[in-house]
């Protein structure tokens, strides 16, 4: 069976990330080539990989099977719907599109052709998040807090930190909380860009009850990527960096007794360290071959869409609203 044929559209910071990854899976796929409106940065790239830069996406897409688009928000839905037009498979980097009805349409188009369309949330394929489902299956879950933070990165100058980064945590507490979300409040500041939030706040309550906090930030002098989830029986600590999970349990007061133990029990349940970007690529083409929904899934790009830019309005309302004094 011939090997799946890939090329990747977009070659800035994201983007070469891609191509490297695509490299060192010839076991599983061909790296055909590149396009990106840079030429010069399209060829350095190529060369640095040995595959060819093509001059249009129209020439690359005559050579591939599917295409992996890194390119900005704002061309996701043109690059997409040709991509389609032309029958090939796409994992599209986040967030799907630019707009809901975008998103809908590139859905749409996908399914009628029978379609892979894969949206890069690449934090499901992180190892601890991969592995925490096993460790929530028993357990009632009562909220969980993200902390994802970092210094400013002036390269990344068109969006909010809402949809850089939090998006990101959006997407993993939908697919862990088997719930509707039932109301959203958010908060957020301008500090280093004139039309941009860089830190937010956001609080989403599940029609099940479950309370989760979001913060972003890309003006914190520290990179910090955590999760901490608090359940009925236990308090699990999630770290992204380290990729390493810790679960403090409490021993049960037992109904009819005089036992309580208030010992608590410190357990690493998870230390990994597969590379989330290499996972979700062969994922995508697993997905071609066996023609399988790929876990985040158009449809699952376009729900975290949706609930970025209801945070995105209410941050942008707050901020934007009048203070209203305090009365004693």
């Amino acid at each position: 069976m011939a090997k799946l044929r890939v090329g990747v559209v977009g070659v800035g910071s994201m983007g070469r990330n891609h191509v490297r990854a695509y490299a060192a899976l010839k076991h599983v796929c061909e790296l055909i080539g590149v396009f990106d409106i840079n030429g010069s940065q399209a060829e350095e790239v190529a060369r640095s990989y040995g595959v060819k830069a093509f001059p249009s996406l129209e020439s690359l897409l005559a050579e591939v099977d599917a295409i992996n688009i890194a390119t900005p928000t704002t061309t996701h839905y043109e690059i997409g719907m040709q991509a389609i037009e032309a029958g090939k498979h796409i994992l599209m980097e986040k967030p799907v599109t630019g707009s809901v009805e975008e998103a809908q349409a590139l859905i749409r188009n996908a399914r009628k052709k029978n379609l892979i369309f894969q949206v890069g949330h690449i934090e499901r394929f992180n190892p601890v998040i991969r592995h925490l489902p096993s460790i929530l299956k028993d357990q009632e879950i009562i909220a969980i807090d993200v902390q994802r933070m970092g210094p400013y990165d002036p390269r990344i100058d068109d969006t909010d930190v809402i949809q850089d980064l939090m998006i990101h945590d959006i997407d993993v507490v939908n697919s862990l909380v088997a719930a509707p979300i039932a109301r959203i409040q958010a908060f957020g500041r301008r500090l280093v860009s004139a039309r941009h939030i860089d830190y937010a706040v956001a609080t989403l309550k599940m029609e099940n009850g479950v309370i989760a906090s979001l913060t972003a930030s890309r003006i914190t002098n520290k990179k910090v990527r955590k999760m901490e989830i608090t359940t009925a029986s236990s308090f699990i600590e999630l770290d992204y960096l380290q990729k390493k999970i810790t679960m403090t349990a409490r021993e049960q007061f037992i109904p009819g007794t005089s036992n309580y133990n208030q010992e608590q029990v410190v357990e690493e349940v998870y230390n990994g360290e597969e590379e989330p970007l290499k996972l979700q690529l062969i994922h995508f083409i697993n997905c071609i071959e066996d023609n399988t929904r790929p876990l985040i899934s158009g449809s699952d790009g376009l729900e975290a869409l949706k609930v970025t830019q209801i945070i995105q309005e209410l941050a942008y309302r707050e901020e934007e609203a009048e203070e209203l004094p305090v009365s004693g």
